[in-house]
Order: C-alpha cells, then sequence, then structure tokens
C-alpha cells in the first residue's frame, strides 16, 4: 500500500512512469522526471477523453511529448503508452515501473488505485500545485478530430538505428492507426552501407529486436511483424491485405513509389499516412537540422563505443592506448592532438623503420628475401621499392610482416618501458597500423580506431604519395577495413570532415579518458 505521495526520492529509478494530466504543463512534467529516472520513462496519458475518442485522435499530444522529450530529457528513453487509447481493450502492460509519477495531486483513493495497477509502491507529485479538471485535458483539439480513420494492417519502414524520437513518433502513429496488424520493413546491412558512417551502424538483427521490443511496450493490442528487407519497397510491392503507409515528409515520394509498383501488379493502393519530421538546431554544420540516426552516429565519435577489456597482465602505468585505422585515415593527425593534451607518442612505422637499416636485426633477412634490387646506392633498403613489391601481391606482403612483426613488438615494448622510465608520463599512445593483423589488441589497454571512407583515403594517398588511382586502390586493400576497425576500437574517430569537428571528437575522447584515469586511481590506492 502506498502511504501517500512523495515530493523527494533518494535514489535514482532505472524506470518509471510519468502520468499526465496536462499536456500545457509536459515540460515542466519531462524536465522534473529526469531527477527521478535514469533510463526509461514510460508516460500514460490519463484522462476520461479518450473513452470516446479514436486512438488517432491523440497523435498530435503524442507528437509533442516526444519532440519535448528531446529539449527536457537528455538520455532518457521515453516510450508514450498507447495501451490504454484502444477502444475495449482488455490486454495489460507487463512491465512493472519502480516508481510513479504524477504532474497532478490525485485523491488518496486514485493514488492507491493507480500504484497497484503498475505495482509501484513509490509515488512522487512533480508539480506543486492544484489539480487539473482532468475531465478537460487538453490532450485533444477539434483539428485533431479530422484525420481519426484506422486500418486493418498498416505498414512502414526505415533503418531504425538506434531508436530515436523520429522512429518512435512513425512507430507509434502505426500503432495508433492500425486494428490488426502493424508490419515494419527493416534495411538490411547491405542496403545502409551507402548512409553516413555505416560501420556505426548496429546490425538488422539488433535493429529488428529493438523495434519489436520497443512496440511491444508500449502496446500489446497488435500483431506485430518485422522482418528485414532488401530492397526499398520490401512487403508492399506483394502484400495484398495491407492498407495504410506510414511515410515522412522525406520518404513521401517512396510511399507514391510503391502504389505505383502495387498497381502494376494489379493489388490495392496503400493509403499514405505522411508525419513531420522533427526539427533539431544542430551544434556544428556536418549535422542534420533534424532529429536523425545520422546525428546519433556523429555523436557517437570520441566517444565509448565498447567498453576496455581486463587486462590483468599490463601494469596500471603507463596507461597505453594503441591508435588503428586505414591507409591515410588520419592516425598521424590524431595522434598529434593527443600529444597536444600530454600523451607521449610512439609511431610504429617509424620504429619499424629502424629495423629496417643495415646491421639491424631485420635487415639481412629482408635484403635475402626480396633481393638486392630493393637496396639504394648507399645500401640501406628503399622502402618505396620494397613496397612496390609487397603490395603487389599478398603472399609477398605477408613474407615481409612474418619478418618484421615479431621483432617490432619487442622493441615496441622495450620503447614504452624507456620512455615511461625516464619521462614519467601516464599516457602511452602507439599509432600502430598493423596493431590487429599482428595481433597485439592484447598489448594495449585500450583501441582507438581511426576511419574514413574509401574515397577519401584513396584520394588522400593519390595526393600524399602521387600515387595513380589502381596503387592507391591496392594499398587501400591491402590495410584493414573500416567494418574491422570498429569492431575491435574501444573509441572511434572519423576525420572526412572540417579538422573543427575532429578537434571536437579528440577533446571529448580526452575528457573521457582523464575521468577514467582518476577513477582507476582512486580505485587502487
Amino acid at each position: 500500500m502506498v502511504a501517500g505521495i512523495q515530493n523527494r526520492q533518494q535514489t535514482m529509478a532505472v524506470s518509471g512512469l510519468l502520468v499526465v494530466t496536462r499536456l500545457s504543463k509536459i515540460a515542466i512534467s519531462l524536465s522534473a522526471a529526469r531527477r527521478y529516472v535514469q533510463k526509461t520513462l514510460f508516460i500514460q496519458l490519463y484522462s476520461k477523453e479518450y473513452q470516446n475518442r479514436s486512438a488517432p485522435s491523440f497523435s498530435r499530444a503524442i507528437n509533442t511529448i516526444y519532440s519535448s522529450s528531446v529539449k527536457w530529457c537528455g538520455d532518457l528513453d521515453v516510450r508514450v503508452i498507447t495501451n490504454n487509447l484502444k477502444p475495449n481493450n482488455t490486454k495489460k502492460l507487463t512491465d512493472k515501473f519502480e516508481v510513479l509519477l504524477f504532474d497532478n495531486c490525485f485523491s488518496p483513493s486514485e493514488t492507491i488505485t493507480m500504484s497497484n495497477i503498475f505495482q509501484t509502491k513509490e509515488v512522487i507529485r512533480l508539480l506543486e500545485e492544484e489539480p487539473a479538471d482532468i475531465e478537460n485535458a487538453d490532450f485533444v483539439s477539434d483539428a485533431d478530430a479530422d484525420n481519426v480513420e484506422t486500418y486493418e494492417n498498416v505498414v512502414l519502414g526505415g533503418t531504425f538505428d538506434r531508436l530515436h524520437v523520429g522512429h518512435k513518433i512513425l512507430l507509434t502513429e502505426a500503432v495508433l492507426r492500425a486494428r490488426k496488424r502493424v508490419v515494419v520493413g527493416v534495411t538490411d546491412d547491405n542496403m545502409v552501407k551507402t548512409k553516413t558512417l555505416p560501420e556505426l551502424i548496429q546490425s538488422v538483427d539488433k535493429r529488428i529486436e529493438d523495434v519489436k521490443q520497443f512496440l511491444n511496450s508500449i502496446d500489446k493490442t497488435l500483431i506485430y511483424e518485422v522482418v528485414p528487407i532488401s530492397d526499398p519497397f520490401g512487403p508492399t510491392k506483394s502484400d495484398p491485405d495491407l492498407d495504410l503507409i506510414i511515410v515522412s515528409a522525406e520518404t513521401m515520394r517512396g510511399g507514391e513509389k510503391v502504389n505505383e509498383i502495387r498497381r502494376s501488379t494489379g493489388l490495392q493502393e496503400l493509403k499514405i499516412h505522411c508525419i513531420d519530421l522533427v526539427e533539431f538546431e544542430p551544434d556544428t554544420d556536418v549535422k542534420e537540422a533534424k532529429v536523425s540516426s545520422t546525428n546519433t552516429r556523429l555523436d557517437l565519435l570520441g566517444t565509448r563505443i565498447h567498453q576496455p577489456r581486463e587486462h590483468s597482465q599490463l601494469p596500471l602505468k603507463p596507461y597505453t592506448i594503441g591508435v588503428v585505422g586505414s591507409i591515410a585515415s588520419g592516425k598521424s593527425v590524431m595522434t598529434k592532438r593527443l600529444e597536444k593534451f600530454g600523451a607521449k607518442i610512439i609511431d610504429c612505422d617509424k620504429l619499424a623503420h629502424e629495423l629496417y637499416e643495415p646491421g639491424e636485426v631485420c635487415y639481412d633477412e629482408i635484403v635475402t628475401t626480396f633481393g638486392e634490387s630493393i637496396l639504394s646506392d648507399d645500401g640501406r633498403i628503399d622502402r618505396k621499392k620494397l613496397g612496390a613489391i609487397v603490395f603487389s601481391k599478398a603472399e609477398l606482403l605477408e613474407k615481409l610482416n612474418g619478418i618484421v612483426w615479431p621483432s617490432l613488438l619487442k622493441l615496441l615494448k622495450s620503447r614504452i618501458q624507456k620512455i615511461y622510465e625516464e619521462e614519467m608520463c601516464p599516457v602511452i599512445v602507439v599509432e600502430a597500423a598493423v596493431l590487429l593483423k599482428a595481433g597485439w589488441k592484447d598489448e594495449f589497454h585500450e583501441i582507438w580506431g581511426i576511419i574514413v571512407s574509401k574515397e577519401e583515403a584513396i584520394s588522400r594517398l593519390m595526393e600524399r604519395n602521387g600515387l595513380s588511382h589502381d596503387e592507391a586502390e591496392k594499398r587501400w586493400q591491402a590495410g584493414i577495413d573500416n567494418y574491422t576497425v570498429v569492431q575491435n576500437a574501444d573509441v572511434v574517430f572519423a576525420t572526412q570532415w572540417k579538422h573543427e569537428f575532429t578537434q571536437v571528437q579528440a577533446d571529448r575522447a580526452w575528457t573521457m579518458l582523464t575521468e577514467h584515469l582518476i577513477k582507476l586511481e582512486k580505485a587502487n590506492r
């Protein structure tokens, strides 16, 4: 039983339910709710109005809540429940909430009833004001009554990478307007390769799982079919039972194309319902002026996308970071930025040069393997001549790596220890393009990866090294691809935009690293 309404809470809940009675107070309510919930905030509209309204009547109110959450809820995962808006609904949501929040002061009996329904013991009143007239809540206007038709089967499609409020509005519109079934087409991994930062897009299986979970968390009255699609049309070109397609302003033409295809095959045309994009004020000209997955991926740059593994075999100091990336991805430029923050830098490529010198451990074996034609007039190995040979055939490059890598790792470990003993620097960054292929991942506390598009990398190689397009592409093919970098890196940077945006990424990563090292220091005192 709930003893009464609390105005304060000692610890933040992982999930909570906010009961909204006044849309005009939503900004205040959302802002206040952030103090009590740290992960998922469910919202239920509470009004006797919906007993006599069609579910789509609440579209404007729900869109307003989601749009407001962009500004007022930060990283909170906000989800508006639609279960209770459906007529004659007997299915209950199974989610349990740690805390129940109200924007209005209910009577003691109402409070107890609501807390029992949602199986929560903690009830908090957010707004310090007299109760509003719940009979006249402002969820539905006269204009909302014009577009309230519902349909048996509703379809929509998209990438749905890391669900944001734009996705939630799109999916919720489908849920509000469907009486029986919602079909969602999710673009497969091959279809997303032309998008910005495709390497950071979640797998199609993960995206499908997230869409299913979201839909089932807001409404259990419908059948959901969430399927991968390998073309822009998916089930719409063949499913005869579909009635309505939900599109956004930028995909309206796609909806019209769907109907062209259906007409050509004798299928019934779909009604088209278009929603507006959620506007967003970008903090950099790299971003789009709308809420989008592209912006979300851009915000991931310079942050942890994977948690570093424990490396009990490594000393706590110095803290070592291996920097990897494809050729011409901008590794050297990034390490120079990190050097300005105070890190000491080791360039593994330059370190390897020492092993090529006459009298050094690898010199004789390289000359024996590849012939004296790779030597310059002074007897030193001409790396350009050697490169022309080894980059022509993969097996020749593998031979060279087999000679150099073991000795290079030994020299690298020695150099790291020497720098730390002489300069006592807490962070040493190693630029090592070979790190992953050489199997050195466990030799570093963290791996930071640099990516750039293939086209940009080839362009840089042609300009920097004076190579032809074919020569540059061979060099690029011989390195690691962006997907491998992202898969193995704890932090990812992209350098294909302005230098200022790369600096933003570096600043973000260094701040995060500094905080991490402080925590490690405290934990090991």
